[in-house]
């Protein structure tokens, strides 16, 4: 039998040295402390005092005792999705280094990479789950353009969208944050929340991507509003024009989903990722007043296809699968924890849903 495991929160004063850390260690202000799979020392744990943490969440193995088995292999499909992934990311890499230092789009190169590298990830079986067990903390820009590519070609699958139209908003989505190759690398990698001034500074990447790009020879206008506008709002209260409605280009709409998503359920230095589940409820909440309420619905209605079956870790520690959603895509859907226990976790509001542990 599988060596099964769960994850357990500890007083700081019951860890020892020689335990592993099963959840990232944060301070108040959102910095890591100490990373999952971090084995504690005396002086970690010193350090922990010295933060005020009281509470950490230590890796057990769970008794070798009959229960449901939630090992579930990686596939010959998911091995080499993150292979070409990773590939792909590396010439997003690239690409990007080379138009903040020659203020120039290579635009042949990123449709190319578009048509070639993400059009065969978005058309592989289980794509959503795969994009949401590749997260790292290193190189998020670049991941996350990657991730918004690929989802922006899913979500355009289910809105209807073919041919030059479905090529045009993956390229939108894999460009919508180029404007950030002109931020500074001091506000872009800082390792904390930014300043007002700060703020003010990364909100200019729309309109600096849009600079980029806009006198291109052969980038559609679609293309560049998606990149302009994609952190306009429907309700008018984005930047960096503060229009609403049918102002706001379509790709745009379907950028900013795909972007609240991502950008949610990844990792980043002063941001913990949370899991898909609560990401939709985030959207339900916003798309009848700052998302396109039909991009939105369309979107939860066929992400749910992809986490049936999803092993989650509940808040508790323990592993579950998920077994229901509902009619509408559900944040608290029903589960089946691995000592075969059915939780509904919309009537058991004591428990939740933490991450994503395999798909």
């Amino acid at each position: 039998m599988a060596v099964r495991y769960c994850v357990k929160p500890y007083s700081l004063s019951e860890a020892k040295p020689g335990m592993e850390i099963g959840r990232m260690v944060l301070t108040p202000e959102d910095k890591v402390i100490l990373s999952e799979g971090t084995i504690l020392t005396d002086s970690m744990l010193q350090g922990l005092e010295f933060w005020n943490i009281t509470t950490v969440f230590i890796k057990e193995a769970l008794p070798l005792e009959p229960g449901i088995d939630f090992f579930i292999p990686e596939t010959v499909v998911q091995k080499k999705f993150y292979a070409d992934y990773e590939n792909t990311v590396s010439v997003v890499k690239e690409a990007f280094a080379k138009t903040r230092f020659f203020q120039e789009v290579p635009l042949n190169a990123m449709k190319e990479l578009a048509s070639n590298a993400i059009e065969p990830l978005i058309n592989s079986s289980g794509v959503i789950n795969h994009i949401n067990l590749v997260r790292r903390q290193d190189d998020y820009t670049f991941h996350h353009s990657v991730n918004v590519a690929i989802i922006c070609g899913v979500l355009g699958k289910w809105l209807g969208y073919t041919g030059t139209e479905w090529k045009d908003l993956i390229l939108a989505g894999l460009l919508h944050d180029i404007g950030k190759t002109q931020i500074p690398l001091e506000i872009l990698n800082k390792p904390g929340k930014l300043t007002a001034d700060e703020m003010e500074i990364m909100q200019l990447h729309t309109t600096r991507g849009y600079k980029l790009l806009s006198t291109k020879q052969g980038i559609p206008n679609g293309v560049i509003h998606g990149i302009l506008q994609h952190h306009e709002r429907f309700d008018g209260s984005g930047y960096p024009l503060a229009v609403n409605g049918d102002q706001i280009h379509r790709y745009a709409r379907i950028i900013a989903v795909a972007d609240i998503y991502d950008a949610m359920t990844s990792d980043r230095v002063y941001h913990r990722k949370i899991s898909p589940f609560s990401v939709v409820e985030m959207i339900v909440e916003e798309m009848f007043q700052k998302l396109d309420p039909e991009i939105g619905a369309i979107f939860l209605n066929n992400v749910r296809d992809y986490f049936i079956g999803n092993i989650v870790e509940l808040n508790d520690g323990r592993q579950a699968e998920v077994i229901y959603l509902g009619q509408f895509m559900a944040s608290r859907p029903i589960v089946v924890t691995e000592d075969k226990e059915y939780i509904d976790l919309e009537c058991n509001k004591m428990l939740r849903i933490v991450k994503v542990a395999r798909a």
